[in-house]
């Protein structure tokens, strides 16, 4: 993008939502705030893997319908406002059926919840895809690491300031009502962040390529796979970790397994998480800029790695405070994936394919799709030890695929 002007207002407007996203995600948080919300309701295992599967896997999946729809289409702007928009009628919805929900059967009361973080999800990823494509056209290369890096720091404030907010509102206020205040406000902060959407000027692409249909991108798929062995590296190394990803929603199962949980311990679990993610976001920068995303990605898998298998040697041998500090050390996971998912997936793409392959990469992430179910289903069946180490084992395994990624921006500083 050659108007500099223009470019610091679409920084500006991009950072302007990750300030404020940031605390709508704190108060929606997949991996503490959704699954104690579930449990509370009458939820288990199998329950909690529903909600992870919805939260995390069907997204994923319908970014390659979406892709197909939006690829090649002039302007990604219009459909990025209705993606928020409609996340943002999902949170009120989800908001009014907490403050009603003990009028409901539990299986009411998890059907229409998990049918409001449907939309709220799937909403998430028709914008995500014209998120990505539009963070890819706005700025120069060298301005795009900039943007991923410091958009962690800028909206650590707000991360931190939400996390205490949110576990002063979980401890304070009894259950319903404390999860109704949250996805209310979680909504309202969305509203007020979709601001930065508004002030975007997007310049209308090439309109060469006509919009794909869902059949068409998928018939597209073994081309492109076969054509990019780098694309094919990146999918076997997001499936390896992946399983771990699929996996932290269960940390919360495991606590009120060990444990007891309650809103109180819900939002302390969270406010370590937090603050993980916080603390890491400062070190990041300076990871990136010695080691590329690459040296994120292995920090990602590394911890992937441990963190189970610490997981059930501190919930069997000690007591809560410790299981606390392993929280902390989640965030610094969910905090390593957040920084270096969406960037290499615009770097190891062109502005011609890049709304294909978010499609595609998010589609063909199979075990965040299908994983979070098959866990819930076998920790009931086998229990938590043979699951948590099979995950830490698929970690181990991704580290190999590393190995083979080349990540293109890491090579020009090279």
């Amino acid at each position: 993008m050659s108007d500099l002007p223009l470019e610091k207002r679409n920084y500006f407007g991009f950072l302007w939502h990750a300030v404020f996203l940031s605390i709508t995600i704190t108060f929606t948080e997949v991996n503490t705030v959704i699954p104690a919300m579930i449990l509370q309701i009458g939820g288990g295992e199998l329950q909690v893997g529903i909600a992870g599967a919805i939260m995390i896997g069907v997204p994923l999946i319908a970014q390659l319908n979406f892709s197909g729809f939006l690829h090649g289409r002039s302007r990604k702007k219009p459909w990025l406002l209705l993606g928020i928009t409609l996340r943002i009628i999902s949170l009120v919805l989800i908001a009014f059926t907490m403050l009603s929900i003990q009028r409901l059967s539990v299986l009411q009361g998890l059907a229409i919840v998990y049918a409001e973080l449907l939309l709220f999800n799937v909403s998430g990823a028709f914008a995500s895809v014209s998120y990505v494509d539009l963070i890819g056209k706005s700025f120069s290369t060298e301005l795009r690491r900039r943007f991923f890096t410091r958009k962690q720091i800028i909206s650590s404030v707000g991360i931190l300031v939400s996390a205490l907010i949110a576990r002063q509102v979980l401890a304070a206020t009894s259950y319903p009502v404390s999860y109704g205040i949250l996805f209310f406000t979680a909504g309202a902060v969305l509203l007020f962040a979709s601001i930065g959407f508004w002030l975007l000027h997007e310049v209308p692409a090439d309109r060469r390529n006509r919009a794909r249909g869902y059949l068409r991108t998928l018939k597209s798929l073994p081309g492109v796979l076969k054509k990019d062995p780098n694309l094919r590296t990146y999918l076997f190394y997001l499936n390896s970790v992946g399983i771990h990803v699929a996996l932290i929603p269960f940390y919360i199962a495991l606590a009120k397994l060990r444990y007891s949980l309650d809103p109180a311990l819900a939002g302390n679990l969270m406010f370590f998480q937090i603050s993980g993610m916080v603390a890491s976001s400062l070190l990041w920068p300076r990871v990136v800029r010695r080691g590329g995303f690459r040296a994120m990605l292995r920090i990602w898998s590394g911890f992937s790695f441990v963190l189970p298998l610490a997981a059930l040697g501190t919930a069997w041998f000690l007591p809560m405070p410790f299981y606390l500090v392993l929280f902390f050390f989640l965030g610094a996971v969910v905090s390593a994936r957040t920084v270096s998912r969406d960037a290499v997936t615009v770097e190891l793409s062109t502005e011609e394919n890049r709304v294909l392959y978010a499609g595609i990469i998010g589609t063909l992430n199979l075990s965040i799709v299908v994983v979070p179910i098959l866990l819930g289903s076998l920790i009931a069946a086998l229990g938590y030890p043979v699951v948590f180490v099979t995950a830490a084992g698929a970690a181990l395994v991704s580290l190999f695929f590393l190995r083979r990624l080349e990540c293109p921006v890491d090579y020009e500083e090279a």
